[in-house]
């Protein structure tokens, strides 16, 4: 089953970024956090939206910012992620359209969390849980759990450590909407393997 999301997270070079674009990702990932390694600043934000301009979203990750932060995000990126603690409430300040949230989930216990944003119609990211941190991991997703998640909810885009060697095997079990990499596809923080990220879509779209 080919997925409709396609997200390349942690994108820091503007080469990088078009090529990424080239090779059919739906959505690139750029991370506005500064205790990130992945963090790149508006400026660079904006280099990379204009070497993707028409071929891929751009989408920028978050953790609890202002609304000032994300109104700045929104107009440079074409959706906001948000990644920490952010509310219903506060994510209903922007254009429904524009935004995902993400959650980090250890347990069953954290999927009723998310009920308010599946009523909203929200896309969720699903993300492995790891104390102290907001994504990025390389720590795989519980396929069990996730697949439950799925199973509630059809706008799910799957996280936390995809590679292209788990990647069908997890499609085909846990049958999201969406997916999304990083760590996994890096040879360091921010610098992509892009023979990994081009075997990873080609999977994804079903295409190898």
């Amino acid at each position: 089953m080919a997925v409709e999301f396609i997200k390349i997270c942690g994108i820091t070079q503007v080469e990088q970024a078009l090529i990424v674009s080239e090779l059919g990702a739906t959505h690139i990932g750029v991370i506005f956090f500064e205790k990130s390694p992945r963090h790149i600043d508006i400026k660079r934000i904006r280099e990379i939206r204009k070497s993707i301009q028409g071929k891929t979203r751009l989408v920028a990750v978050t953790v609890n910012p202002s609304e000032k932060i994300v109104e700045e995000l929104l107009k440079t990126v074409d959706i906001v992620q948000f990644h920490g603690n952010e509310t219903v409430e506060f994510l209903s300040k922007f254009p429904e359209d524009r935004v995902i949230k993400a959650f980090r989930i250890k347990s069953e216990k954290d999927i009723n969390m998310m009920f308010p944003f599946f009523e909203k119609n929200y896309p969720v990211l699903i993300d492995t849980y790891k104390e102290g941190e907001y994504g990025g991991t390389g720590k795989q997703i519980d396929p069990d759990l996730a697949r439950k998640v799925t199973q509630i909810y059809d706008r799910i885009i799957l996280s936390g450590g995809l590679s292209p060697e788990n990647l069908k095997r997890l499609i085909d079990h846990i049958k999201p909407y969406g997916v999304d990499a990083s760590s996994k596809l890096e040879i360091k923080p921010g610098i992509k393997d892009l023979e990994k990220v081009e075997r990873f879509i080609k999977i994804a779209r079903m295409e190898s």
